[in-house]
């Protein structure tokens, strides 16, 4: 190998380790805080103990930074939800109901989750979660652990995946064995 080409292969080699010492939550944050809203369409997978197979709904979801998310679900159990600021206006079969996010808990635990990784707001998942970034840009996944013990009976863990800004995944855990997944496919602007 001529000095030439050892070189090249050293500084290759030194850049590919630099990427991937400066892979950590803050830069991921970075990355989605610079992401544009957007829609995406979702898949959702249900596993509840009270039923005798998961439940499966589809529909749209439509971020705007940094606090209004609104996911609409299609079909036979058809919805609307929008999480504007501090307030949830639930949709269905004709009818309307505004909340204060904050008396359910058990639903701001959830809401705030995805609305803080999509804002890239690490400050405000540092509130409620302990963070840890696993993988690459590439194939890189978010995991949530809430800090508090009244949180952990709600939620045992939440996982965000996906690849540079995108979430592709979304993975949560509740603490008494519900689980749901919900597989997300941007939608072109």
């Amino acid at each position: 190998m001529t000095s030439r080409a050892a070189l090249g292969l050293a500084l290759w080699l030194a850049a590919g380790a630099s990427g991937a010492a400066d892979w950590d939550v803050g830069r991921l944050m970075e990355l989605l805080r610079s992401h544009h809203p957007g829609k995406a369409a979702f898949h959702e997978t249900r596993t509840l103990a009270l039923l005798d197979r998961p439940v499966e709904t589809s529909g749209e979801l439509t971020f705007t930074p940094p606090d209004r998310l609104e996911k609409r679900t299609i079909g036979l159990n058809a919805e609307r939800m929008v999480v504007d600021r501090e307030t949830l206006t639930l949709e269905r079969a004709g009818r309307k109901i505004a909340m204060p996010l904050r008396e359910y808990p058990q639903v701001a635990v959830l809401v705030e989750s995805i609305r803080g990784t999509l804002a890239g707001d690490a400050a405000a998942l540092e509130k409620t979660y302990s963070l840890a970034l696993e993988g690459d840009p590439a194939r890189r996944k978010l995991v949530l652990r809430p800090k508090d013990a009244s949180l952990l009976k709600i939620v045992a863990r939440i996982e965000i995946s996906g690849s540079q800004a995108l979430v592709r995944r979304v993975d949560i855990e509740q603490a008494d064995g519900d689980r749901s997944t919900m597989v997300v496919t941007p939608v072109a602007p």
